[in-house]
């Protein structure tokens, strides 16, 4: 079974991926104790940035949707007599 991915949805993935392990690289350069990664904060990171650009580069992301032109009946201009 083959998926279907939106090349924005796609960019997004790896965006956010990247700056999460950006993150938890940088923090894992830490000495001591606290020189394991904050695993929490990659992530959020990542989501954040991520939700970020869909917000910026999604038209409509986010959005209600509205329907489209409402129908309406044609009716006669003359009053019948």
């Amino acid at each position: 079974m083959t998926i279907q991915i939106a090349p924005l949805a796609a960019l997004l993935i790896v965006v956010g991926y990247a700056i999460g392990h950006s993150v938890f690289k940088y923090t894992a350069r830490a000495q001591g104790a606290a020189g394991r990664g904050d695993l929490v904060s990659s992530i959020a990171s990542g989501a954040a940035v991520a939700t970020l650009l869909a917000l910026l580069l999604a038209p409509g992301f986010g959005q209600p949707t509205t329907p489209a032109s409402p129908t309406t009946n044609p009716t006669s201009a003359v009053a019948p007599q």
